[in-house]
């Protein structure tokens, strides 16, 4: 550069000196905004950088999530449901031998959350839990059976059986649906594994609300759980805590605390490594998988969760991972991997002992099929790679024996015990009660119930919705005023003249016989449906398995015949279930009438109203495959109050909204955040569709893959229910006629 060109730039910078300055202030500005973001609020950095592509994209996978502010709660009170408070307790932490969490317990305690606190903050601590959805639960030292602190307040009344529970171990107080698997020996590896932390059914299907600081809880109710970011943090905190020299020293100071000694730091690290190497491995294995697939998953967010698509890939994918190297023993198991796309609501649990089908969707008839199934989901450990000494396949670490006792405690005994009809009821877990929630509110107008409404709103029930969820499980008016209809008759005038009976026997036990309609009838999102009638997965030889004609050996099911080169992954599933079921029995030397007990009568077969014909071609000619058209099971609606958001995907947030027709339905609501509306009955909504959430809450945008908030509506003007269109379940109720049904709906 010459002196003149020189000389035009300094004097070109001094004129521009103070654009400059300000460029470089809002550079050092921006770089300290971030690092300071970073290190007191990466949640909030992680959010601006998801809205910039590329590398601050890169930067945000390795941000924590935004989760909801934690909610003001001045006292909490458990709903009376029939369960005494030890009962409660050993639900929500009697393990049924999963290991869900991918680290070892004490590694667990030891934690801490993922962000860059000058200060230890525990990954455990309540309130950050609380953040993530799960209900507060007192340790076993200082559990009794009346709590307060925590809801739990000892019944006097009837309880579900004489059984007393057992205390089970939750020594340092993790939340409702944590429980310790304790250590043992790897069926796969046949190496020792630490104690682990796994989740129970109370982890789903646990249920809390919200109102005026008051947390009102019950069991067998929907969670508000976001599971899917619980993985992200895990995987975060491990990686943080390699990273940041400061932050592995307080890992070990911790560990040592809780183990009482010193650890070796160096073989801690390399420990800690190799567990994150294996978390990022799997991760960065099923991105590619998905990405060749040319799909992303879909974001379940906030009390939802891709059940079966996920108990696919744990079952049919991961557990066939080599546990050293992560490499598959054959490159057809890449193709078992599915996206998650098929997000549902947690259903709820209360009554569902007694349905003739065990699964909300009518697909599986046994209940210890349907429990251990997703105990297997959950991630318990199970050989499927290759038999070996002493561990042969299908050897698993299920707490089978506990599994089949979850299920006694919801069912109690058989209603039909009883001679008289107005004496039966179910006597297990019963759906929470409007009434005694209304009981912690009282003198306020929000939870009154209009005795006029209510008599208008059974007679609304009857014309609308009695055909399907049949008549209310208690509500002696009803029975009364139509006792033929009465839901506990069991036979019902309008489904003998279809040659159906409202209840059957089978085995000597007594099962409802809930309405089932195929989902193009019902209209709703037929995501879910389609993991039943179009994934397939392929089975290795050596598992030696043949889905349809091994449980049509075992169960006498009547599958016919399926040409098709790979099982359906429902049947697949359902074989894989009771090989397990079948070896722990022989590991444990399981009596006969053990065996029959926790079996129970029905038996391992699919839903033959399902079966539907299809053609597939294969080796260049059409060939007859094994097919099935879902049916959606139309559940009592007693506990509906407390089960929002309703579909079987939760794309409507409250009872108003699911009676209006569905082209007026909210196209976008905020989910994670448990406040609760009495009025409308469900989750409170935005004033106007695009209204921002609040930080944290997933936003629910019903025109995603999955969401649809369409069908079961109330619209037009037609009254004859066979002239209906699909989708469409009756004529558009008025203002008046929405409110009485709604108002009759809170006192199921």
């Amino acid at each position: 550069m010459g002196a003149r060109s020189f000389s035009s730039w300094v004097g070109g910078v001094v004129r521009r000196w103070p654009h400059v300055v300000a460029l470089v202030s809002t550079i050092v500005f921006v770089v300290a905004a971030s690092i300071g973001m970073a290190y007191f609020a990466p949640e909030k950095l992680r959010d601006a950088a998801l809205k910039v592509k590329n590398d601050a994209n890169l930067v945000a996978q390795l941000l924590p999530a935004t989760l909801p502010a934690p909610s003001k709660i001045d006292s909490a009170y458990w709903l009376p449901q029939n369960w005494s408070s030890r009962q409660r307790y050993w639900f929500h932490h009697t393990s049924q031998g999963t290991a869900t969490i991918p680290v070892p317990y004490k590694w667990f305690l030891a934690l801490e959350r993922p962000e860059l606190s000058v200060r230890y903050t525990s990954l455990t601590d309540n309130e950050y839990l609380r953040r993530l959805g799960f209900i507060p639960s007192p340790s076993s030292k200082e559990f009794d059976a009346s709590s307060p602190a925590y809801g739990y307040q000892e019944d006097a009344k009837g309880v579900s059986s004489t059984w007393t529970a057992s205390a089970p171990d939750n020594a340092n107080g993790l939340p409702v649906g944590f429980a310790i698997l304790k250590g043992g020996v790897d069926p796969t590896t046949g190496g020792f594994y630490e104690d682990q932390i796994g989740l129970t059914c109370a982890a789903c299907h646990t249920g809390h609300l919200e109102y005026k600081n008051v947390s009102i809880r019950y069991d067998g109710g929907p969670a508000m759980v976001n599971l899917g970011e619980v993985e992200r943090v895990i995987g975060l905190s491990i990686g943080y805590t390699l990273m940041l020299r400061w932050r592995f020293e307080r890992f070990a100071d911790r560990l040592e605390n809780i183990e009482g000694r010193s650890v070796d730091r160096g073989k801690l690290r390399r420990d800690l490594e190799l567990a994150f190497q294996k978390i990022k491995k799997q991760k960065a294995a099923n991105d590619s998988l998905l990405t060749r697939q040319g799909v992303t998953n879909l974001d379940e967010g906030f009390g939802r969760l891709d059940a079966l698509n996920r108990i696919g890939n744990q079952v049919f994918y991961t557990n066939f991972l080599d546990p050293a190297t992560g490499e598959l023993p054959d490159p057809l198991l890449k193709g078992n991997f599915a996206r998650n796309d098929a997000p549902v609501s947690f259903p709820p649990i209360w009554d569902t002992p007694y349905f003739l089908w065990a699964q909300y969707d009518a697909s599986v008839l046994n209940e210890l099929v349907r429990n251990s199934g997703e105990a297997l989901g959950v991630s318990a450990k199970i050989n499927m790679r290759a038999p070996a000494p002493g561990r042969p396949l299908f050897e698993s670490s299920i707490h089978l024996s506990d599994i089949a006792r979850f299920e006694e405690l919801l069912r109690g005994t058989d209603p039909f015990s009883s001679a008289e009809a107005s004496g039966r009821k179910f006597n297990g877990l019963v759906a929470p009660r409007w009434k005694d929630a209304q009981d912690r509110f009282r003198g306020d107008p929000a939870w009154a119930i209009d005795e006029k409404l209510v008599e208008k709103g059974r007679d609304l029930y009857r014309s609308h919705c009695f055909e399907c969820h049949r008549g209310p499980v208690n509500d002696p008016a009803f029975d009364a005023k139509w006792p033929d209809d009465s839901f506990w008759k069991p036979e019902n005038p309008d489904r003998s003249a279809k040659g159906e009976k409202n209840w059957v026997e089978i085995g000597g036990r007594h099962y409802f016989n809930v309405a089932q309609l195929p989902v193009n009838v019902i209209g709703t999102d037929p995501q879910q449906s389609n993991v039943l009638t179009t994934r397939r997965v392929h089975l290795p030889a050596s598992l030696g398995l043949n889905p349809v004609d091994d449980l049509n050996k075992a169960w006498g099911c009547g599958l016919p015949a399926d040409n098709a080169a790979n099982p359906l992954f429902v049947l697949a599933l359902m074989d894989v279930v009771g090989k397990t079921i079948d070896q722990w029995n022989l590991a444990n030397n399981s009596s006969e009438d053990t065996k029959q007990q926790m079996w129970g009568p029905r038996k391992n077969c699919q839903n033959p109203r399902a079966y539907i014909g299809a053609r597939a071609r294969r080796n260049g000619k059409d060939e007859e495959v094994l097919a099935f058209q879902p049916q959606y099971r139309a559940r009592p609606l007693d506990g509906v109050w407390a089960t929002a958001p309703y579909l079987h995907n939760g794309s409507v947030p409250t009872l108003k909204d699911m009676l209006l027709p569905q082209g007026r339905r909210p196209s976008s609501f905020c989910v994670g955040s448990r406040k609760f509306d009495p009025v409308n009955g469900g989750l409170v909504v935005k004033v106007r569709a695009n209204d921002a959430c609040a930080a944290g809450l997933t936003d629910f945008n019903v025109s995603l893959l999955g969401n649809s908030n369409r069908g079961h509506s109330f619209e037009g003007k037609e009254t004859d229910i066979t002239k209906l269109p699909a989708g469409v379940i009756g004529p558009e109720l008025s203002d008046a006629e929405r409110r009485a049904l709604l108002e009759y709906l809170k006192t199921l």
